[in-house]
């Protein structure tokens, strides 16, 4: 009798221990620390996806929960569709990155003349962070946010160091739009992701009906409420995704083998430049993507933020481990729970 309570109470133990540990848990821990009102997870493990779900709710007013389907803005994690549509352009031998904005820009001040295409992708131009016309109320030309950035200096010299450009991003959708002859959202959603399966991701058009698409949120003094409107278009944070679209998606990063030649591939992910004075920090900025190192382990990430969305997706490219989350709440912060996630999976592997 004392043998079957021992080994009942190691049960429970052994089973209290992996519910403690488990996905599920630390995402709905985080989200109830964070207030995230709904979430997408999706985990790659081996090219193989081990979670794709949602958590909590992607419309709060008509509880309807989040599912692997469910559409959620990206942000910033957009800006790789912006690098890959570059290399794509560049392998059809269209542009080059070594190219100077002024050949697509030729109106563009004298101050920009050394600005090439790849500082505008490495965050490396040294143009301001925004464009003094933009708004996120007003639908306006890609060209007319850029050119109201004409008068100002530059920042610091260009390619003398990293400052983050959402500027530079608005220049590369018009450089897809001028070289491809397309809208940019159009060229990406044709040579990217069609042949990757993506068939829910789409630029983010405030306007139009999309399925399953979510709502964001954010609080103010405690009180949940629906986020600000975004109703214009950032190209620096264009697309809307699914967290099943992004595993399809991260097949493709990591087979190496479509869309991009290899080198092609590769050079999105080469260190361009540091992000930081800090000796000690080993974060660079490549195209589209920050590369860095977390204990020990080689990451290749970026997050995202817009009004009421935060998102981040990252791979742990030598394990073969990918974490993509996508929330609708703006105090969320995705990352720590890309980080938890990552230490149970490292310390279960």
């Amino acid at each position: 009798m004392k043998t079957k309570i021992t080994t009942l109470l190691l049960f429970i133990t052994v089973l209290a221990y992996g519910q403690v540990d488990s996905t599920d848990l630390i995402v709905e821990r985080i989200m109830k620390e964070q207030k995230i009102v709904g979430l997408s997870l999706a985990v790659i493990k081996n090219g193989q996806p081990v979670v794709n779900k949602g958590y909590g709710l992607a419309n709060a007013e008509l509880n309807v929960p989040v599912t692997a389907e469910t559409v959620i803005r990206l942000g910033s994690v957009s800006k790789q569709f912006f690098t890959t549509a570059i290399l794509k352009l560049q392998e059809e031998g269209k542009l080059n990155i070594e190219d100077p904005v002024h050949k697509f820009f030729p109106d563009a001040p004298e101050t920009w003349r050394p600005i090439q295409v790849k500082h505008l992708m490495s965050h490396t131009s040294g143009l301001k962070r925004e464009a003094p016309a933009y708004n996120n109320s007003v639908i306006q030309p890609d060209l007319v946010v850029i050119k109201s950035a004409y008068p100002l200096p530059l920042d610091f010299k260009t390619g003398e160091k990293y400052q983050y450009c959402n500027l530079a991003y608005f220049m590369l959708a018009e450089i897809i739009t001028q070289v491809s002859g397309k809208p940019w959202q159009d060229y990406i959603k044709e040579q990217l992701f069609v042949p990757a399966g993506m068939k829910n991701s789409s630029m983010t058009d405030f306007y139009p009906v999309i399925p399953n698409r979510a709502s964001g949120y954010m609080h103010k003094k405690g009180v949940l409420l629906n986020a600000d409107a975004m109703i214009a278009v950032r190209p620096s944070g264009g697309f809307l995704s699914t967290s099943s679209d992004m595993i399809l998606w991260d097949k493709v990063l990591r087979e190496k083998n479509s869309i991009l030649r290899k080198e092609s591939w590769d050079l999105l992910w080469h260190p361009f430049i540091k992000t930081t004075t800090d000796a000690a920090s080993k974060a660079h900025y490549g195209f589209g993507w920050i590369i860095d190192e977390r204990k020990g382990h080689k990451v290749i990430e970026h997050g995202g933020a817009n009004t009421g969305f935060r998102s981040h997706y990252t791979r742990f490219v030598d394990d073969d481990l990918s974490i993509i989350i996508m929330t609708n709440t703006d105090e969320a912060f995705p990352a720590v729970i890309v980080r938890a996630l990552a230490d149970y999976y490292f310390r279960n592997k």
